[in-house]
This record gives C-alpha cells, structure tokens and sequence, in this order.
C-alpha cells in the first residue's frame, strides 16, 4: 500500500480531476482490533492494509467488515 506521500504524488498527476478517495491507515486497523479484542501490532496493521489493498474488490470496497475478516484471520493464524 502507498504511503501517503506516495499516494499524493500519484494523484497529483492531473489536478483536474475530480476523485473520490477512502483513506484506511494504521491506527483505524489498530484501533479495530483493540474494539474486538485481538493483539495487533503496527507491522501486522501494515501487512493488513498491504494485503487489503492488493485483493480489494472495487464493488465491495474496504470497509470495517473487511479489516474484521483480516483480523480474525491473523487471531486464526496464531492459534494454529
């Protein structure tokens, strides 16, 4: 996932354009998965969103159920 300096560059290409943008960081993984309860540190919050935004489907779009469905993923993965 871009950083948001790289995020802006890429966007600052044509400023004509009109976009709509949703923005996920870090903090809002970290925070979710302190609301349900599982450990999550900044690196895996990271790897989350790398992997969000490589498998994200333009009709669904990230929302909060989609982080859920990561991290109950990696609470799986630990228990294994």
């Amino acid at each position: 996932m871009p950083t948001m300096q790289e995020a802006i560059k890429r966007l600052r290409w044509n400023k004509r354009q009109h976009v709509a943008v949703a923005i996920w960081c870090e903090d809002d993984v970290l925070e979710r998965a302190k609301f349900k309860g599982i450990n999550c540190d900044r690196e895996e919050a990271a790897e989350i969103l790398d992997e969000i935004d490589r498998k994200q489907d333009c009709e669904l779009g990230i929302t909060w159920d989609t982080i859920d469905c990561y991290l109950i993923e990696l609470r799986d993965a630990r228990q294994e």
